[in-house]
């Protein structure tokens, strides 16, 4: 039996405004259901880190040392402490950590261990965006995979029909399998662009953290 042809007569019996793309895609059964339970994890992580980048870069890192700087200069070194102990972000953690360390290291070796505090502070950041792309890789290949096992049902139930009834069989298995491969597609696009946003603003808070790091010991080396 010629396929082209089956499909080719297939076209007549389904229109194209009837499809119901949702339905189509839960008929993939379990394969849908594990695209479904990946969307709720991409999303928690994406949330969970989109609140971790507010807590922790939400201060203007220029403004916080313009305020540090002038306390050092009105108040001492007590009063900057305990100003940077209020705050949570990683750009206060870092100056109250800098500040502590000038009492006990020496200053050409102070710039590579506040190298490593910014660091420790980009590693919160950075902690869960991998499961985002995990799924950005993983949701097309298991929509895939879903649309192959469809294929393979839709195949082994053309070959017990027989007459006009197994182009619509067909067709209608095709369509269905297809579903699973438009439901990986969604999700890994979703989370290649979520995925791809957080890098960006990683990599905007690690050039923040280059500046306030290089203004910071500036400012020590016109203190001295």
């Amino acid at each position: 039996m010629n396929i082209s042809f089956i499909l080719l007569q297939a076209t007549t019996e389904i229109s194209p405004d009837s499809v119901n793309y949702l339905n189509v895609f839960m008929k993939g059964g379990i394969v849908s259901h594990t695209l479904i339970a990946l969307s709720i994890l991409l999303f928690y992580f994406f949330l969970e880190r989109m609140w971790t980048f507010f807590k922790l870069t939400r201060e203007n890192p220029k403004d916080l040392l313009d305020r540090i700087k002038q306390l050092l200069m009105s108040r001492g070194m007590d009063s900057a402490q305990e100003a940077l102990r209020k705050s949570s972000s990683s750009y206060s953690i870092i100056l109250r950590e800098s500040l502590e360390m000038m009492a006990y290291i020496p200053s050409n070796a102070l710039k590579e261990r506040i190298d490593e505090v910014a660091q420790r502070e980009l590693t919160k950041l950075e902690r869960k965006v991998g499961y985002i792309s995990l799924v950005a890789g993983a949701a097309p290949m298991v929509g895939f995979l879903g649309t192959v096992v469809g294929m393979i049902q839709a195949f082994s139930e053309l070959a017990n029909q027989d007459g006009a009834t197994s182009a619509k069989v067909l067709a209608e298995g095709i369509y269905q399998a297809m579903g699973t491969t438009m439901g990986g597609l969604v999700v890994g696009l979703f989370a290649y662009i979520m995925y791809n946003y957080l890098i960006a603003k990683i990599h905007k808070v690690t050039g923040r953290m280059n500046t306030l790091i290089h203004d910071f010991i500036l400012m020590l080396q016109q203190r001295s």
